[in-house]
């Protein structure tokens, strides 16, 4: 063996086989490391997570989304705004104003939102929503959570109860918005 350094003898192969071993085993480590607080911030962005920021993360990706309602009514679209206990979704048939409390299933067509808790981008709930839409005197679909529904022109709305001129000519009904899952904005 070269005292100089210049040959190698078996004693230094070991030293490298031994570095070798531990530089593996901490990158194996750190790898595991890294697994471990992606699963930990995964599950503390799901323990964090509420209706209003889900559908908020959706809002700002823009993304498409199919939301299922208590009554199986299904709705495909883009999160137009989130109200404090509501949805605004653009749809093929009309914009519709979804209770988060009428809300089954929120599924995006994009990756998965993380939902954190946030504060709703409209500060309003339903009952204003509606009471809004009504200077317009849209036509609408009053959709109960049971699937029952009316259509007419929304004539105008109070704290707890929408004015109804009906389409089928049986007069004025006045709806409590309570009852309400959904109101659908029609063409």
């Amino acid at each position: 063996m070269d005292r100089g350094g210049g040959a190698r003898g078996r004693g230094d192969d070991d030293v490298v086989a031994g570095l070798t071993r531990w530089l593996a085993d901490q990158r194996a480590d750190a790898a595991a490391a890294a697994r471990a607080r992606e699963r930990w911030l995964r599950q503390a962005a799901d323990e964090e997570a509420t209706v209003a920021g889900v559908l908020l993360d959706l809002a700002e990706r823009a993304d498409r989304v199919v939301l299922t309602g208590v009554a199986g009514r299904i709705h495909r679209g883009a999160v137009r705004g989130v109200g404090e206990d509501f949805v605004a979704l653009r749809t093929a048939g009309g914009d519709v104003l979804l209770r988060h409390d009428a809300v089954l299933a929120i599924r995006a067509e994009g990756p998965p939102p993380s939902g954190a808790d946030r504060a709703p981008a409209l500060a309003m709930g339903f009952a204003e929503a509606v009471a809004a839409l009504a200077g317009d005197r849209p036509r609408i679909l009053a959709v109960a959570r049971d699937g029952a529904g009316i259509a007419g022109v929304l004539r105008g709305a109070g704290r707890d109860v929408a004015t109804v001129l009906l389409d089928d000519g049986g007069g004025t009904a006045f709806v409590p918005l309570d009852a309400l899952a959904e109101l659908r904005v029609t063409p």
